[in-house]
């Protein structure tokens, strides 16, 4: 597995391709990793451990072969294992927003945030579940991996002669979460945090959306 790898002699940052070998990696490393992440912060993420304990493998290995999912991983050098992650999702459908799941991203370009201004089709990504296990926090993954997919997101733009609209949606009350991807460029969406039902977990939650308005 070396798609995209970077990083330093402790931590690689890479991601996950959807070869034989990535499919083998995402089961054995990425698969653990997520499965002990629901169950340190449950409160980080949308979906439950008990929820996704019970995926077999062809569910799992579904998520690393959907073409608009690109999954970056911090691996410690030493033994392969995945200790921090966050996933690229998009290319956006410019649907209608009754039937798009992003609608937000379609409201931020009529509210005028956008980091391209011209008169083509922005194209929209969003940046979803950045995590870092316990152990390895304090160590930047999470900014490292954030700048990486923010790269993506802008190189693929870039590639295309298109504007990009990049976002990302926050639990409104992680302040820690918050900071970092403000000091990675992202600002807050003027809409403000908007409470959500989470069929998942049968509550609703303050969700806030940021959008990259940064420079790499």
């Amino acid at each position: 597995m070396a798609a995209g790898t970077s990083g330093t002699s402790k931590f690689r940052i890479t991601v996950i391709p959807a070869d034989d070998d990535g499919c083998r990696f995402y089961l054995e490393q990425y698969k653990p990793f997520r499965l002990a992440s629901l169950q340190q912060d449950a409160h980080a993420f949308g979906s439950t451990y008990v929820r996704e304990i019970g995926f077999d493998d062809a569910t799992w290995l579904g998520r690393i072969r959907n073409p608009t999912v690109t999954t970056f991983v911090a691996v410690q050098a030493d033994d392969n294992r995945v200790v921090a992650s966050t996933s690229l999702v998009g290319p956006l459908p410019n649907a209608d927003p009754a039937s798009n799941p992003y609608q937000v991203v379609s409201e931020a370009i009529a509210d005028g945030v956008t980091t391209n201004v011209s008169g083509e089709e922005p194209l929209h990504f969003q940046m979803s579940a950045v995590y870092t296990s316990p152990e390895a926090r304090g160590q930047g993954l999470a900014k490292s991996l954030i700048k990486a997919a923010t790269a993506e997101a802008h190189n693929r733009a870039r590639r295309q002669g298109r504007p990009l609209v990049l976002s990302v949606v926050v639990y409104a009350a992680n302040s820690a979460a918050i900071s970092v991807y403000e000091r990675c460029g992202f600002a807050r969406g003027a809409e403000g945090p908007k409470l959500v039902f989470n069929a998942f977990k049968n509550l609703s939650v303050e969700e806030l959306n940021m959008y990259f308005q940064g420079e790499l």
